[in-house]
C-alpha cells in the first residue's frame, strides 16, 4: 500500500473489514501471507484481477465463489 496516500474513514472501515475476512477465510498466517504477496508483487494487480475474472458479471463472480465455498473440502 502507498503508505503516502490520504486515507479517509470509509477507507480505514474497508480496509478493517477486509482485513477481518481474510482472517476468518485464512487465519492469521495466511492472510499476512497473502498481503506481503501482494505487497512485494510486479506489475498490476487491478488488471491481474480483471484478467483472472475476464468478462465475467459481478452475479458470475459471485456465484462461482459460492460454489466453490460448497465444494470445499469435498475433494479432500
Amino acid at each position: 500500500m502507498n503508505a503516502t496516500a490520504a486515507i479517509n474513514p470509509e477507507s480505514i472501515s474497508l480496509l478493517r473489514e477486509g482485513w477481518r475476512l481474510l482472517i476468518a477465510q485464512l487465519g492469521i498466517q495466511k492472510a499476512t501471507k497473502f498481503i506481503v504477496l501482494i505487497e512485494r508483487g510486479q506489475g498490476d494487480t487491478v488488471n491481474e484481477i480483471a484478467n483472472y475474472w475476464r468478462d465475467l458479471s459481478i452475479d458470475d463472480i459471485h456465484r462461482k465463489v459460492i460454489d466453490w465455498k460448497k465444494n470445499v473440502g469435498k475433494s479432500i
